[in-house]
């Protein structure tokens, strides 16, 4: 399952715009305020039409639905608001069914209170299709459940202080069906909470089969292997992510330290996941939803349930928390982690923009036609970071400061062979005041310009 492409049509802020995404990974840029998350939520309002058609799934969408709040004002001369109809999504793409590219559309046309948006028989064939596979899975086949996932920026600290607390409890019935992994997919809200009681299950169970091994002088049962590939599929996808950028490793469940998640650290020792820094849990909750989503569903798939299920993942600010070293690697970590799924991601980081080219990269912007969505000019693929911000995010690399023109006139006067003139120490002395340093590469080049200059002088 993928998604070729959204157009949109009064939603929102947009009165029309059309997007089309790069099957693995696509990020989107724009200025706050110009439309990046809502192209997130539309693609999410798409989804719903799947994951709605399972059991479990039907309440995950949290509103999920093209809802009277999203439909686009228009002023009117009056100086008041007018909602501007019908609104509509409409997504191309492909549901692994063998039937090719399909458009299936939400539509609202009224405004009215508890009135329900409207879809075309392509939405409902999507539901459909959805059921069908729900009743494979009762029937025992392997077939394959794409993911899907919606992370907000909301993933961390929706449900208040953050927790990696995974205290025995007793997991409903439904939590051991393999469509459980759509159950909360489409909310804002974080569900990193059921993943560390899920996990925590999960350890507990693995640890009661090699104690149980251990006492019967045999080897590991087969239930037991199963519970030890469950744990590789998510310490293995989290490791991908974290490891490298912060040194934090193999996420597991403690009983003595008062029945938490841990992660080792070869300088930190062993810490509660809770007691980490914002960027590091932040990334965990976001790999860890992911690969126990992909095992839930495929659980057939044993330890490369991460590496082998498809579907369609939305996170929004990717970059959220993360140091710029990390930023530059978290695209490379996620692609290799999982493989198949197909990313719609936004960022503002400059460092993200930096290890992509030109083709996984779409600038959003508000437009008098209503909305443009479009690959950039330049390609910043290993260029520094200063060239994804000047030439594709169209920001100077230097901040607009007031000691800027102190600055170029400070350049000016050494280039004039100047340096120590009365006002070229004057600007010096304000700038070195202000806490502004020159690099030396910067003097060296303009006092060579200076003496070319002055001998070009001499020579004529």
């Amino acid at each position: 399952m993928h998604l070729t492409s959204l157009t949109l049509e009064n939603f929102r802020c947009f009165e029309h715009l059309a997007v089309d995404f790069h099957p693995e990974f696509t990020v989107l840029i724009a200025p706050n305020g110009s439309g990046k998350t809502t192209v997130l939520d539309a693609a999410r309002v798409a989804l719903w039409s799947y994951v709605k058609g399972f059991d479990l799934g039907a309440g995950a969408g949290g509103g999920a639905t093209l809802e009277i709040a999203d439909v686009r004002l228009a002023p009117r001369p009056d100086g008041g608001m007018e909602p501007q109809l019908p609104a509509r999504i409409s997504a191309q793409g492909v549901w692994d069914d063998g039937m090719g590219e399909r458009v299936w559309t939400q539509t609202r046309e009224r405004v009215k209170p508890r009135s329900n948006a409207q879809e075309n028989a392509a939405a409902k064939q999507l539901k459909t299709f959805a059921s069908q596979l729900e009743r494979q899975v009762r029937a025992g086949e392997a077939v394959i459940l794409p993911l899907v996932s919606y992370l907000g920026t909301s993933r961390l600290w929706f449900e208040g202080r953050f927790t990696s607390a995974a205290k025995e409890v007793t997991l409903e019935n439904s939590e051991y069906s393999r469509t459980s992994g759509y159950r909360g997919c489409l909310t804002y809200v974080s569900s990193f909470k059921a993943f560390c009681a899920w996990y925590g299950w999960v350890f507990r169970s693995y640890r009661e089969e090699q104690i149980l091994a251990l006492e019967r002088k045999q080897p590991l049962s087969e239930t037991g292997q199963r519970f030890a590939g469950v744990i590789a599929v998510v310490t293995t996808a989290v490791d991908a992510l974290v490891q490298e950028a912060t040194g934090w490793h193999g996420l597991q469940y403690r009983a003595s330290q008062n029945q938490q998640l841990v992660m080792d650290h070869p300088q930190f020792g062993t810490m509660p996941v809770e007691m980490l820094s914002d960027g590091t849990r932040n990334a965990i909750a976001m790999v860890a939803d992911l690969a126990f989503r992909t095992y839930k569903l495929n659980p057939h798939l044993g330890a490369e349930a991460a590496r082998q299920t498809p579907g369609i993942a939305l996170i929004d600010e990717v970059d959220m928390f993360l140091h710029p070293s990390w930023q530059q690697t978290i695209v490379s970590s996620l692609r290799r982690a999982f493989p198949n799924i197909q990313f719609i991601v936004t960022t503002h980081s400059p460092q993200v923009l930096s290890t992509l080219p030109r083709d996984n990269i779409r600038e959003i912007a508000l437009t008098p036609a209503g909305g443009m969505a479009r690959m950039p000019d330049f390609s910043p693929l290993a260029h520094e970071s200063g060239a994804a911000l000047a030439k594709v995010m169209g920001v100077h690399q230097a901040p607009p400061l007031p000691i800027q023109d102190d600055i170029h006139q400070f350049e000016l006067l050494v280039r004039a062979n100047q340096e120590h003139s009365d006002e070229a120490r004057a600007l010096r002395s304000k700038l070195d005041a202000a806490g502004y340093q020159f690099h030396d590469s910067d003097l060296a080049t303009w006092r060579f310009l200076a003496s070319r200059r002055a001998m070009e002088g001499k020579s004529t």
